[in-house]
C-alpha cells in the first residue's frame, strides 16, 4: 500500500490520461447529437426530393404517351376533308333514298297489277 500512495501522482495522471483517450476515441467515432439531428434532416430532406421525382418520373411518361397518341391523330385539315366527304356521302345517299322509294313504288305497283291480273 505504500507503494500506490508513494506513485500516486504518477497513477493518477495516468488514470486520467486513460479517460481522456478514451473520451477522446469515443468524441472522434461517434457524431454529436446536433450533426445527427442535422444528418437526419439532410436524409429527410433527400428522400423527399427522390419520393417527388418518382412523381414526376410517372408523369414524365403519361406526357410522352399523350404526345405520342396525339401524333397519331389527324390534323385540322384532314378532319375538314372527311367531313366534306361525309356530307358528299350522306347527299348521295339522300339521292339514292329517293331513288329507292321510286323503285319501291312502282315495284309495289307491279306487284299489286300482277295480284290483280292473276285473278
Amino acid at each position: 500500500m505504500d507503494w500506490f500512495f508513494e506513485n500516486f501522482k504518477i497513477i493518477q495522471w495516468l488514470v486520467w490520461g486513460i479517460f481522456g483517450a478514451i473520451v477522446w476515441a469515443l468524441a472522434v467515432t461517434f457524431t454529436k447529437k446536433k450533426d445527427h439531428a442535422g444528418l437526419i434532416s439532410r436524409v429527410n430532406k433527400i428522400e423527399l426530393t427522390y419520393s417527388s421525382k418518382d412523381a414526376h418520373t410517372s408523369l414524365a411518361e403519361r406526357v410522352n404517351t399523350l404526345e405520342s397518341q396525339v401524333k397519331e391523330m389527324p390534323d385540322k385539315t384532314t378532319i375538314h376533308r372527311v367531313e366534306s366527304e361525309m356530307k358528299q356521302l350522306k347527299g348521295q345517299l339522300d339521292g339514292v333514298e329517293k331513288l329507292l322509294s321510286h323503285i319501291s313504288n312502282q315495284v309495289g305497283m307491279l306487284v299489286e297489277n300482277e295480284i290483280t291480273g292473276s285473278k
